[in-house]
């Protein structure tokens, strides 16, 4: 989106007394600014008023919380009023205005609308958006520069690629009522200006986004597209570097950020942990909560929150050079009744399979991570999980300069050559030939619970089996039933 000005919807009447306008040198303009799209007033939005034939003549207001303004002192003649809000630059609309004519007398009223998020979906992606009810993430594309983001220096990363992924639940019965995992993947250029849009996300899905602009690139964002469609996302892309942990290439760079984790009662969490997906690196805080991180990739990441007893959290942060930027996590205690409740009902329609899980882990057959060796590891890419399980190789998906995932080889045949194994999520068979070893198109990381790795056929359970398979198994938990 370039510079798109929306003229706002309005209704405008004039109320005079005893049925006739007296012309008076000067008049009054109230309404209400209404946001469509939430189905609310625009609470303070901030309303400016300029004269056509003259703009050094303006009158500007703020709404209050009820979204209602008035304008007195308003002298006969067209006015051309804009609206400013953040909301307004959230649904990446440039501009909200209209032209207004007033006529000097009396009291006149504008009640004005931010569009509907179906009109501005139509607007911005077209009619096929409207169809099959998906929506659009949007923002501005940057590149660090100077010093660091930390000290506010960024400049547009025109031509910048950003590319998003997400997995679609599909219910199939060809053959049998089963649920189907597609995975999706689209990506835009940005414009000159670095601002981007990509249409066709999932209204009220979890979607995994990420920026590149020549060898500069972001981190994995993993964020949830409102359920009206419209998300905002700016991204910061930053120089990266690569080195080798456990086999695995995790990034580095020249950043620095701090921060500070406390409780629900604003006291310190010594000992919690704070690390950036993708990198491999984690800190624990001191007696006073506070903790850093150097060597990291500058640009946009994701930072991942979390102490034991505590829920979790991630942000969404600009890495920069300098360390005068502090994150403050405040981390909410996990024993609220309607957590228990959630958890609860979502570990016992797990039980079973979980139990079963376990059963195979005594075995003493295949490699194995719970639940708990899950939490524990926090992996940034659902790859991660396999990254030091014997005989399996995990190395970066270049398919594009995004470099979205991984790709999970293992060893079989003849010669021992590296080879893609099977793949199963939630005992659904997912063709090799579909995967190609690229697991991170096919779950999010964050769904994960579970994972089992088996070498060989001969150590593979029944229920895993397929014949010709000479590359071994893979099995992932997602608890969803």
């Amino acid at each position: 989106m370039k510079g798109r000005v929306w003229v706002l919807s309005g209704v405008m009447t004039l109320a005079s007394a005893g049925g006739a306008a007296r012309i008076e040198a000067q008049g009054r303009l109230v309404g209400t600014v209404y946001d469509s799209v939430a189905a609310k007033p625009l609470s303070a939005a901030f309303v400016q008023l300029a004269l056509v034939s003259d703009p050094s003549v303006s009158r500007s207001v703020r709404a209050d919380d009820r979204g209602r303004f008035r304008v007195d002192s308003m002298a006969a003649g067209t006015w051309v009023m804009a609206v400013m809000h953040p909301r307004i630059d959230s649904l990446g609309i440039e501009q909200l205005a209209r032209p207004v004519t007033t006529r000097g007398a009396g009291e006149q009223r504008m009640n004005l609308s931010i569009p509907s998020a179906r009109s501005l979906m139509r607007e911005v992606c077209g009619d096929t958006v409207i169809a099959d009810g998906s929506g659009y993430v949007h923002g501005r594309l940057r590149r660090v520069a100077g010093s660091g983001v930390s000290s506010g220096t960024s400049e547009s990363a025109a031509r910048g690629q950003v590319e998003v992924q997400w997995v679609d639940m599909m219910v199939s019965v060809t053959k049998g009522v089963g649920v189907t995992r597609v995975p999706r993947r689209t990506a835009t250029v940005a414009q000159a200006d670095g601002a981007f849009t990509v249409c066709g996300v999932p209204a009220g899905g979890t979607v995994r986004v990420r920026g590149a602009h020549g060898t500069d690139t972001t981190g994995m964002i993993e964020m949830v597209v409102p359920e009206h469609g419209i998300a905002r996302l700016d991204l910061t892309v930053g120089t990266v570097s690569h080195v080798d942990v456990d086999s695995v290439p995790m990034r580095r760079g020249q950043g620095v950020l701090r921060g500070r984790i406390l409780g629900p009662l604003g006291q310190p969490l010594p000992n919690a942990s704070a690390g950036v997906w993708g990198t491999g690196l984690t800190a624990r805080t001191d007696s006073s909560g506070y903790w850093q991180l150097r060597q990291l990739p500058m640009g946009t990441h994701t930072v991942d929150i979390r102490a034991i007893g505590f829920q979790a959290e991630q942000h969404i942060v600009d890495i920069g050079d300098l360390a005068d930027h502090e994150l403050h996590s405040t981390l909410e205690r996990m024993v609220t009744l309607d957590t228990v409740r959630t958890r609860a009902l979502r570990e016992q329609l797990f039980v079973p399979e979980i139990r079963a899980f376990e059963q195979r882990r005594r075995t003493g057959h295949g490699s194995f991570r719970g639940p708990a060796e899950v939490d524990q590891i926090m992996p940034s890419e659902a790859a991660h999980l396999f990254r030091t399980v014997p005989g399996v190789r995990v190395i970066p998906d270049m398919r594009s300069s995004l470099m979205l995932g991984y790709r999970i080889l293992m060893r079989g045949g003849a010669a021992g050559a590296s080879c893609v194994p099977d793949l199963i999520i939630d005992r659904v068979r997912i063709a090799n030939d579909l995967h190609e070893g690229l697991i991170d198109d096919w779950v999010l990381f964050s769904q994960v619970r579970a994972v089992e790795v088996y070498q060989a056929i001969t150590g593979t359970p029944p229920e895993f089996m397929r014949a010709g398979n000479q590359c071994g198994t893979i099995v992932i938990w997602t608890g969803r039933r």
